[in-house]
């Protein structure tokens, strides 16, 4: 299935190198992965090919991760499973086979920007075993992933910024990540929520992502006042959800600096009773990528300064 561009018109904010950040590329166009017959996902079979080692462990345990992620690019799988495939293309070869099974399913993206990345998701096989073998619960329906996959380059980016704090050592277990938690009731649901250790005490960061196809700046508008009312009821500070003394903070996820100009430089205010920083994909490299933003008086002025972890700048 072909995916036509989100919106064709809108504007591309670049990365100071001129790239288009593959994360938030509004021209992508996005092609299913096809079967070449229709595969076979009756939940006997699916126990067979387990059973018999058709699907292996490791088949079972990239389900497990892909579902607890939601979705993850191959360039991000390469990276966690490393150590279970020895070359690239091994990787790559067991993701095809598994998709044409419906254990995974699979869309290649590409645009004049980027070239061809591949994102993968649990397919209707794996999430029939991984419920009811495995016990697995919140697991995203895969009928519907064919509507999602713009939705899924947002998952693959908050996933991104998971992968280097564990690598880095200051998210400690997969328990201190989470999507959409619960806040309350008639409260909306960050997009993400991270808990990371620091040498001062845990710092939770609520995480939204800008996604300059989802008209950014009304969502970062409606998404401020929701945490000022949190902040209000809260004894002028974001909730702790932890059980123990720890700093809350807003952080916005985005494509670019150019991205933060456009988006803040739009909007009426931006509150400084909330902690809050930005992160910009274009940036790799997790350690160099925080910024404080503030914005001027000015109209559409904007002052960003790069932020540095000191403890985790030398990692």
């Amino acid at each position: 299935m072909d995916m036509p561009d989100f919106n064709p018109s809108i504007s591309v904010w670049r990365a100071k190198d001129g790239s288009v950040p593959i994360f938030d590329d509004p021209t992508l166009k996005f092609t299913m992965l096809r079967w070449q017959g229709r595969p076979d996902t009756n939940f006997e079979v699916t126990l067979f090919r387990v059973q018999t080692g058709q699907i292996t462990k490791v088949d079972i345990e990239i389900a497990v991760a892909l579902a607890n992620a939601q979705a993850l690019t191959e360039k991000q799988l390469r990276r966690m499973f490393r150590h279970r495939f020895r070359k690239d293309h091994e990787l790559a070869t067991r993701l095809r086979f598994l998709q044409k099974l419906a254990w995974f399913d699979g869309w290649h993206m590409e645009s004049d920007f980027n070239s061809r990345e591949y994102t993968w998701t649990i397919g209707v096989a794996a999430q029939n075993y991984l419920r009811f073998v495995m016990g697995m619960t919140n697991l995203i329906n895969p009928f519907f992933n064919s509507r999602r996959c713009r939705f899924f380059l947002s998952v693959c980016a908050i996933n991104e910024i998971k992968h280097q704090m564990m690598d880095l050592g200051v998210l400690q277990s997969e328990n201190d990540f989470s999507f959409q938690p619960y806040l309350g009731p008639n409260v909306d649901q960050p997009f993400a929520q991270v808990k990371m250790v620091t040498p001062f005490g845990p710092i939770v960061f609520y995480v939204e992502r800008l996604d300059q196809t989802r008209k950014p700046i009304k969502f970062m508008s409606r998404r401020i006042n929701m945490y000022l009312e949190l902040v209000e009821k809260n004894e002028n500070q974001l909730p702790n959800p932890t059980k123990e003394q720890a700093t809350s903070m807003l952080l916005w996820s985005c494509g670019s600096e150019e991205a933060i100009r456009e988006i803040v430089g739009s909007l009426y205010y931006l509150p400084e009773n909330i902690p809050q920083l930005f992160i910009v994909d274009e940036e790799p490299d997790i350690r160099k990528a925080f910024r404080v933003v503030q914005k001027g008086e000015g109209e559409g002025e904007v002052m960003i300064r790069p932020f540095v972890w000191d403890f985790i700048a030398t990692v």
